[in-house]
């Protein structure tokens, strides 16, 4: 019977992103507090959120999608004021027979809360339909100042679209300046994520690699983001891109740069060629069965 090195590092190809990490690694590298009271943004819950969304079956996603940012003018008193505005609106969504919803809770800069959501329905929406779907929440926030104006609605078509979305709503980490902190007089925020509804999910390919393949798979995903950086079109995204591809790996600790994980979106397939680009060199690369 063959038994696993749980020290060995292991690469986790997601239908639509990777992760990569040497199992406790000799030292704590993240926040692994117990899921509790909910206190804002975190790296673990960035990372729950994250491999969730890196588990979708994008080509599988039927139906008619629409991205919805959802606005406020004044902030809730509390988080239970405000989820419970977001629990009233999920209720009518269902009666307009959406049948799935991803949202994330993030904050503007002046510290009031908004909402992402992707929304989909088993059929297009007519013009009638999407204005209700912005008015059920302008009617429910009405003691928050929303209005109409400031709601925004799109539709989500195919593959590119839901990615789009990802991108501009969904992707970010918890240091992101619309994760950081939490509105002034929030002691708790409640859940900044979730989903409704059957999603098409799968589980990761995961695979045991040694150390020395591991820094070699780490050094191709800089490379491979850092061209995919090129080829933005917008010139000041395009020269983040780049400054971030090209200084994902840099720590000054040696010790903890031996050890660092990573997280990207790569598709499953350009995934599966670095691997076997790792065997061709006389890596070995022995896939974990469940």
């Amino acid at each position: 019977m063959h038994f696993r090195d749980t020290q060995l590092p292991t690469i986790s190809a997601y239908q639509s992103g990777s992760t990569a990490h040497i199992p406790n690694g000799g030292v704590s590298l993240h926040d692994r507090a117990k899921r509790g009271t909910v206190q804002g943004w975190t790296r673990e819950s960035v990372r729950r959120h994250t491999k969730w969304l890196y588990s979708i079956r994008v080509d599988d996603l039927d139906g008619f999608g629409y991205a919805f940012t959802a606005t406020l003018r004044d902030c809730p008193t509390s988080s239970e004021d405000f989820h419970r505005v977001r629990r009233n609106y999920f209720d009518r969504l269902s009666r307009l027979q959406n049948v799935r919803l991803h949202w994330v809770i993030e904050w503007q800069r002046r510290g009031v809360p908004h909402m992402h959501m992707a929304v989909y329905f088993d059929h297009e929406l007519t013009a009638r339909e999407q204005f209700q779907l912005k008015q059920h929440w302008v009617e429910l926030c009405e003691p928050y100042g929303a209005s109409h104006s400031a709601q925004y609605l799109l539709p989500i078509s195919g593959p590119a679209g839901w990615l789009q979305y990802l991108s501009k709503h969904a992707a970010r980490g918890a240091a992101h300046y619309q994760r950081a902190g939490k509105p002034s007089g929030w002691e708790k925020t409640g859940r900044l994520w979730g989903r409704q509804g059957l999603w098409p999910e799968e589980e990761p390919m995961r695979f045991d690699v040694p150390r020395g393949a591991y820094f070699r798979y780490r050094r191709l995903v800089r490379s491979w983001r850092l061209a995919d950086a090129r080829l933005e079109k917008d010139p000041d995204t395009r020269r983040r891109r780049i400054k971030s591809a090209r200084g994902m790996l840099r720590c000054n600790d040696q010790a903890l740069s031996q050890v660092r994980g990573i997280s990207e979106w790569i598709d499953q397939g350009t995934l599966l060629q670095f691997l076997a680009l790792l065997a061709d060199d006389g890596h070995e690369v022995r896939q974990i069965a469940d």
